[in-house]
């Protein structure tokens, strides 16, 4: 399975461990009072045969696991709550925009300062803080509306990398809202009765802010933070 790569992807550890497993079971349960009866996960849309196929070995165990959070959190919550599938609503699509590494190494070498702040106020920051710490404690740490704000605020960031009329930054950020949109079209086409409830499942909790923004807005649904259900230990 290829799922989405992340600007960041902290070392979680050996998750195969048993203590590793309990903190992704405490996970599970708590998510699992959401009560959703859609689960949808950060996967592009094109690959939902692939995802299911790959879900219902998972449900007969004849699925090596794999480290990410789709197998590790998605389907065991979906086969607890007895969902017969999850849903694909990533897009990755291109629309003639540079990519992330490009932009910072431009950074690095137009705008140093910029960068250096880049770097140091967020990205050393993720590299390092999930190592020996408890994944249940990290993922809650994730959602809080603090962290959820200093994401947004390294999206901005990125859009002041560029001189004059080379807007290197926006390039890539205007394609991180693209997607996002998509995301939250995907989402609002799963959510279709009033008594749906769909959570939405991200390796990359950038995604939040403005997930939460669209969906809110949209005044067709009703949005809570996770950190309603997990558990801070």
């Amino acid at each position: 399975m290829r799922h989405t790569t992340d600007l960041v992807a902290p070392d979680a550890g050996n998750v195969f461990s048993a203590a590793k497993q309990r903190e992704i079971k405490k996970v599970i349960d708590s998510l699992e009072q959401f009560k959703p009866n859609r689960i949808a996960v950060e996967v592009i849309k094109e690959n939902n045969q692939m995802l299911n196929e790959e879900y219902q070995k998972y449900i007969h165990a004849d699925l090596e696991a794999e480290v990410n959070e789709v197998q590790q959190i998605g389907f065991p919550l979906a086969k607890q709550l007895g969902h017969s599938e999850v849903y694909t609503v990533d897009w990755m699509g291109t629309v003639g925009n540079r990519g992330i590494g490009n932009v910072l190494k431009w950074a690095e070498f137009n705008q140093p300062d910029l960068y250096e702040y880049i770097e140091e106020a967020y990205l050393t920051k993720e590299k390092t803080e999930l190592k020996d710490k408890r994944i249940d404690r990290h993922i809650y740490d994730c959602n809080r509306e603090e962290s959820v704000k200093k994401e947004h605020e390294l999206n901005l960031a990125i859009t002041r990398i560029g001189k004059d009329k080379e807007y290197i930054g926006i390039d890539w950020v205007r394609c991180w809202y693209q997607r996002n949109l998509i995301i939250y079209s995907n989402i609002a086409e799963i959510t279709k009765q009033p008594t749906d409830r769909t959570l939405m499942i991200v390796g990359c909790h950038e995604h939040v802010h403005i997930l939460s923004q669209l969906l809110k807005e949209s005044g067709c649904f009703d949005v809570l933070p996770a950190t309603d259900y997990l558990q801070k230990t």
